[in-house]
């Protein structure tokens, strides 16, 4: 077996293992962490209070956007392109329909993926260069989220350059354009649940046992 097959075949199933059960147990680990700590949550536990915080926080409608609009709105806009293209990009959805699944869903146009795609990679060069520029936010910043900010963009990257062959006259990179964007989707898959990304699962819980903490006491969040 050579290194590509390897990289599109067991890597590849060892990356989606590696996040489906990581994510698991990062949220097994925070609800057995929240029951020692947190008890008086699941003693005024409300879907009530769930559905509402989530609602308000799916949607751009809670006072978080009223403080920092501009950047709120790129963080929604950023957030849902970088969900629907890779679930409902045509040529993944491919990959599933010819593997063992045979899974298979209707795409997204080809020219929206596209847009999608350099939306986020500008909106992730934004968050970039508001971490280097903002006193504030450098200083709270650290080699991880520079870091994975980078690891996030790069599948989106590789992924357009591959679909477009921009740089399939530059030798190494255009020879293995396909192998370095697997790898950098690989590697999203598998740091998931081992650094802040684990956010992807993880909001809903938090922001649930947030909603449940502030609607008892009669506060909106």
């Amino acid at each position: 077996m050579d290194f590509y097959t390897f990289v599109e075949g067991p890597l590849l199933w060892i990356a989606f293992m590696v996040f489906i059960i990581g994510s698991l147990l990062r949220v097994a680990m925070f609800l057995v962490s929240s029951t020692k700590k947190d008890k008086i949550i699941y003693q005024h536990f409300s879907w009530k209070y769930v559905f509402a915080t989530l609602f308000r926080w799916l949607l751009p409608i809670n006072k978080s956007v009223a403080k920092n609009p501009i950047y709120s709105i790129l963080g929604y806009i950023f957030h849902i392109c970088l969900v629907v293209v890779p679930i409902w990009l045509a040529g993944h959805i491919y990959l599933w329909e010819e593997s063992r699944f045979e899974w298979s869903w209707t795409p997204i146009p080809d020219w929206l993926a596209d847009w999608m795609t350099i939306i986020l990679l500008f909106i992730a060069l934004f968050f970039l260069l508001r971490r280097i520029f903002s006193a504030d936010i450098r200083l709270l910043s650290g080699f991880a989220d520079y870091l994975l900010l980078v690891v996030t963009a790069l599948p989106f990257l590789t992924g357009y350059f591959l679909s477009h062959g921009t740089l399939d006259s530059i030798g190494f990179l255009g020879d293995n354009m396909t192998l370095i964007h697997m790898l950098s989707g690989e590697l999203m898959l598998i740091l998931i649940p081992f650094t802040k990304l684990s956010h992807f699962v993880l909001f809903f819980i938090s922001r649930g046992a947030t909603g449940i903490e502030f609607g008892r006491r009669g506060y909106s969040i």
